[in-house]
């Protein structure tokens, strides 16, 4: 018989001649939402503190946009408001997401990588206008992190 204990626990037996137990130290943690189960081992490797995460609404996002955009380059659908229609959203909230196409790759990398300031979030590109110039959106989120707030 399979048993799993937890980090510490210790394995107590009252016949050993029958029964053979093996102890397994496991760390339980949450990430991402999900549950994960490391060994002792991974869980002693030196991470940084604060490994950061992707903001998963500008992910999803992203996403949202360059698929879009992609289905408007191959004229599979022909306007924002056919793609509002079909995805039964807002115009002027496809019009938005659709805007983020236009980031800097940079931008999108470090968005993808969880690199982004702490104040670049969904609502803030919704109300403050892009540049065109992917420099000048460089220097923008660049104040973003030297200004939070």
């Amino acid at each position: 018989m399979n048993y799993f204990y937890k980090t510490g626990t210790p394995v107590t037996t009252s016949d050993r001649d029958k029964q053979i137990s093996t102890f397994i130290p496991l760390k339980f943690a949450k990430r991402s939402g999900r549950s994960v189960i490391t060994t002792v081992e991974d869980a002693m490797k030196v991470t940084a503190p604060h490994d950061p995460l992707p903001d998963t609404t500008l992910m999803n996002a992203l996403v949202k946009a360059f698929h879009w955009q992609r289905l408007l380059d191959r004229g599979i659908v022909h306007s924002g408001t056919e793609i509002a229609k079909k995805e039964n959203m807002d115009l002027a909230t496809v019009n938005e997401i659709l805007r983020l196409t236009l980031l800097d790759p940079e931008i999108v990398e470090g968005i993808l990588q969880g690199r982004q300031p702490q104040g670049l979030t969904m609502n803030w590109l919704n109300t403050n206008p892009i540049p065109w110039e992917w420099k000048k959106q460089r220097d923008k989120i660049q104040n973003i992190a030297r200004n939070p707030g």
